[in-house]
């Protein structure tokens, strides 16, 4: 009997191949491999891994289609598709990576029913054991959080005289994820063991724990028990003192250029390597292509740019004061590495300074970085990051607020990524905050250069003057501020102690007098304001994680956890609009509904499984 199913198709997708093509089979003929020599083993495990790389998942999908649209970023193609949450049960990008994943759980599934097959050391194979297991429940979280009840499939032999799989409930998934990966926590090797971060760790698996409980506390399940099991696996992580904070935020992603590895940092990450015209398929379409700085220059490596920042994420980052004329340097140092300040016009490619604060497109990973060579044009080869440690310290700043309030540890928690974002982490040099006038002098017919310790900022264009427009009784003018400023590419450099400031007239002006002094980063800058209630301290969280991890996919997972996925979309359509976006900014804000805190059951499977069942909507 043939049975023409993509559930049982699975069982053509072993090893590291792929599976694009679902042809028919007959399962009474299938050899499904035995695994007998660690060498094959070690294949079975990294097909499972294979999975994380396809464009169905980390290479395309999950970062761009199904996760740009949200209220801090989006999209400028102006198409009604995917992005804008315009999808059917027949579409393409859903439909994969429902199969993509379900192809990564069969491979977990034959990986661990032979992994008893072949001699080796018990560690070995109790390693091998616990990556599977946990690559299975990680599979099954992304479906569970993106799908809702889907089909439990545990066996490496599915029933071949029961082809209709129901949906197993929501929390059934969940039970199976958590016990899943607790096992796996304790088989796996500890990070400082790894040489990178593209294998999971035990820390690893116990911040994905975090997120996964944290996912289980709030919406749809609300189970707030979960907050404690979340504050737990994050702590974990934590006291193992195996992970610290990167102290340059913009190294984190330069290092992702390079291909260099920092585990202490970056926990767990999807490996992406080689070439397009090498017709090798792990590379990313995503990381600093789609999502990049505009660019067609090969040397520097060419990007559409099609994700773009939105001025709410842009002003969730502090001004350096109240009423200063924008764009101006940010003390928080996070702002203009996230959001490009420039884009690279001509070939060769010309920084060229962006001002619409609409129009800016994402930053966070940047090609010119690279050293593989030669650059593609639409792919790229960085690694992409699954669970940084500034995750797993925001994740414990949230559970410990839910479970105690803003206690200290909550604090330190938050403020430790705050202090990293602002350049003042660990003691040393300080980033310049901003310039003070101290005495606007008088007689300037124009306004004055600003050196920064004898050298011309003004110049460079990295900092400005400005004149009082009130002419004084010689006709002249006074400064009236002094501003340390954005200019493209250009990011504040430490300092051990403030640098010397002077005001020199242009050459034939009158002026003088002028004087100002450098202000520079502390601690206390950085750090959130104390004695908040749990309420506001929820909030500065939620901002944080905005800040810290925008362009990672952790968005709208959050923004639907927490409970107002919906409303907050439209909330901020409403604000978007009031505040100098055009509807093209908007498309998915527009489109969105209640259907869309689930994706579709694909109409391929409901085809062929008649025990689906479909989502509301659609």
């Amino acid at each position: 009997m043939k049975i023409r199913h993509y559930l049982f198709s699975l069982l053509l997708c072993v090893g590291a191949t792929s599976c694009e093509d679902l042809l028919d089979t007959a399962p009474t003929n299938f050899i499904a491999p035995t695994y007998k020599t660690i060498g094959e083993l070690e294949t079975g495990l990294a097909g499972v891994y294979d999975v994380l790389g396809n464009r169905a998942v980390y290479g395309d999908v999950l970062p761009y289609w199904l996760n740009v649209s949200t209220d801090i970023s989006y999209t400028n193609t102006g198409q009604l598709n995917t992005t804008a949450y315009i999808y059917t049960p027949a579409d393409a990008q859903i439909t994969d990576f429902w199969k993509v994943l379900y192809q990564g759980i069969y491979r977990a599934n034959l990986v661990l029913a032979k992994v008893d097959n072949p001699e080796l050391d018990e560690t070995r194979r109790n390693r091998i054991k616990g990556q599977a297991l946990f690559l299975r429940a990680y599979y099954y979280f992304l479906l569970v959080s993106n799908f809702g009840d889907v089909p439990l499939l545990l066996t490496d032999a599915p029933d071949i005289n029961n082809v209709n799989v129901p949906r197993a409930p929501m929390r059934e998934v969940y039970e199976l994820i958590v016990r899943d990966m607790t096992a796996a926590e304790a088989l796996v090797e500890e990070a400082a063991g790894l040489k990178g971060g593209g294998r999971v760790s035990r820390s690893a698996v116990q911040g994905v724990l975090a997120r996964v409980h944290l996912t289980m506390a709030g919406y749809p399940l609300n189970d707030k028990a979960q907050y404690a099991e979340a504050l737990k696996w994050a702590q974990k992580v934590k006291d193992s003192g195996m992970h610290a904070l990167n102290p340059d935020y913009s190294d984190v992603f330069i290092k992702y250029a390079r291909d260099e590895y920092d585990i202490r940092e970056s926990i767990w990450e999807v490996e992406f390597h080689g070439l397009l015209s090498a017709g090798l398929q792990e590379y990313t379409y995503y990381v600093g292509v789609r999502g990049g700085i505009r660019s067609a220059d090969p040397a520097i490596g060419q990007s559409s740019a099609l994700v773009l920042a939105t001025k709410r994420l842009y002003d969730l980052y502090e001004k350096p004061c109240a009423e200063c004329p924008v764009p101006l340097n940010s003390p928080d140092l996070r702002r203009d590495w996230n959001i490009a300040t420039f884009t690279y016009a001509g070939n060769p490619g010309v920084k060229t300074h962006n001002p619409d604060l609409w129009r800016r497109t994402m930053g966070k990973w940047r090609r010119e970085y690279e050293t593989l060579l030669p650059k593609d044009a639409s792919v790229s080869a960085q690694n992409f990051p699954v669970l940084r440690y500034s995750d797993v310290l925001l994740m414990l700043a949230e559970a410990e607020n839910e479970v105690n309030g803003p206690t200290a540890l909550a604090y330190e928690a938050i403020n430790e990524v705050r202090r990293r974002g602002y350049g003042v982490l660990n003691d040393g040099n300080k980033p310049l905050k901003l310039l003070e006038l101290t005495d606007g002098g008088a007689g300037y017919m124009v306004a004055p250069d600003v050196y920064i310790d004898g050298v011309n900022a003004t110049a460079s264009g990295l900092a400005v003057a400005q004149l009082s427009p009130v002419a004084d009784e010689q006709g002249g003018h006074q400064v009236s501020g002094i501003y340390y400023q954005a200019a493209p590419g250009k990011f504040a450099s430490g300092y051990a102690s403030p640098p010397a400031i002077t005001l020199v007239a242009k050459q034939g002006d009158a002026g003088s007098g002028a004087a100002a002094v450098a202000v520079l980063t502390e601690q206390a800058d950085a750090d959130l304001q104390p004695g908040l209630g749990k309420e506001a301290f929820l909030q500065a969280v939620k901002d944080e994680r905005a800040r810290e991890l925008c362009f990672e996919s952790s968005r709208r997972p959050d923004l639907i956890r927490w409970g107002n996925f919906i409303g907050d979309m439209k909330e901020y359509m409403a604000w978007a609009l009031a505040n100098g976006a055009v509807q093209g900014h908007v498309l998915a804000q527009t489109n969105i509904s209640d259907r869309n805190l689930l994706l579709p059951i694909p109409t391929y499977d409901l085809a062929l499984n008649k025990a689906l069942t479909q989502n509301p909507g659609y």
